[in-house]
């Protein structure tokens, strides 16, 4: 008696799951809604995305060329005040000749670190470039297979659009592809908004990077300007 009434459980607990998953019509025009609202909405994005990714690179280039010119021309104008040739005077002349090796290795190690820092903001820029383009290809996946799935219902209900519909929704809530989707679409969100902080961040850092650069350079060129200090000093006792 007991296992009867435990087996009638398990069947009207089957039977009813059964009964409250099977799709009504309003069910199967509601996924199917929702999931066209999701690709339309996702086409949207793909669009307005694509905008944003071209000007906020184009800034982003334009502020990098901004930061790096700033720093490379008080570089400059730092060499040319110290290092001039001064009119008429052999001595300092020849001792910038003397240190021409000094005086340039000053200069390049500016450019090498220069590099440096533009090689580390570009880097973590293109890292989360990367995750972007990893959501749109997931979204991208999606609404492939979501076609592909509105195909084969099409084709083996050629003549019954609500079957095919029908067949269409049930695929959808069964294998959760419209909530997939939904949170595909807040991820592509995310990841813009982490692109566009991750962008100040890389200009933010590259200008610290520059400053230490040219505060470097700028201890740099003072060593040597005291070696060609002693030069000159040398040179006018002779």
């Amino acid at each position: 008696m007991l296992a009867y009434l435990c087996c009638v459980l398990i069947f009207l607990t089957v039977h009813l799951s059964t009964i409250q998953c099977e799709l009504t019509p309003n069910d199967v025009k509601t996924v199917l809604q929702q999931c066209q609202k999701n690709l339309n909405t996702s086409h949207e994005l793909d669009k307005n995305d694509k905008l944003l990714l071209a000007n906020w690179t184009a800034e982003f280039q334009m502020k990098q060329v901004n930061i790096t010119s700033h720093y490379r021309l008080e570089m400059t104008r730092h060499r040319e005040h110290n290092f001039k040739k001064v009119n008429l005077n052999t001595k300092w002349k020849e001792c910038l000749r003397l240190h021409n090796k000094e005086i340039r290795n000053s200069k390049r190690s500016y450019f090498e670190r220069e590099a440096e820092c533009l090689k580390a903001a570009n880097s973590a820029d293109r890292d989360r470039t990367r995750a972007v383009k990893q959501v749109e290809k997931e979204i991208k996946k999606w609404r492939k297979s979501y076609k592909y799935l509105s195909n084969l219902c099409d084709v083996d209900n050629p003549s019954d659009k609500d079957t095919a519909d029908r067949c269409l929704a049930e695929y959808v809530r069964r294998d959760n592809y419209d909530s997939t989707f939904e949170r595909l679409i807040l991820l592509k969100l995310d990841t813009m908004s982490d692109l566009l902080d991750q962008m100040n961040r890389c200009l933010n850092e590259l200008e610290d990077c520059l400053r230490s650069s040219f505060s470097d350079n700028l201890q740099s060129i003072r060593a040597v300007m005291n070696i060609l200090g002693q030069c000159y000093n040398r040179n006018r006792e002779n």
